[in-house]
């Protein structure tokens, strides 16, 4: 199932990611998608499936409220607020928090996907 409103996209990504099934978050992304990484750097592809990846494995839950939510045609854009926690590399859970920019696009089925997001991009 994918989101038939762009305010549903976050809390289905919440809900795949916390299950830890990547190839079901990897399906809210279009093919072409950008992601923008911590570090700065805009990834695609095989960067986006492997931050995923990466937060699958560090064990990250979030829980997700949309702020706002600007749609013009079958363009939304999304300000999102993340939260939860996530297992560092030493195994100590730490409490992690995003502000997040989302760009969504209408399908030619009505659902939405995700084209750029950048998790840190109201910080």
């Amino acid at each position: 199932m994918l989101p038939q409103r762009p305010e549903s996209w976050p809390g289905l990504f919440e809900s795949r990611l916390n299950t830890g099934d990547l190839e079901s978050v990897m399906a809210l992304y279009e093919p072409n998608a950008r992601f923008v990484a911590k570090t700065g750097e805009t990834v695609a592809g095989d960067g986006i499936r492997q931050a995923l990846a990466d937060m699958i494995d560090a064990q990250t839950r979030l829980q997700s409220r949309v702020v706002k939510s600007v749609t013009v045609d079958d363009i939304a854009l999304l300000y999102t607020n993340f939260q939860g926690s996530s297992v560092d590399p030493s195994g100590k859970t730490i409490a992690i928090r995003y502000q997040a920019i989302e760009v969504l696009r209408r399908q030619s089925d009505g659902a939405w996907k995700l084209i750029v997001g950048d998790p840190n991009g109201r910080t």
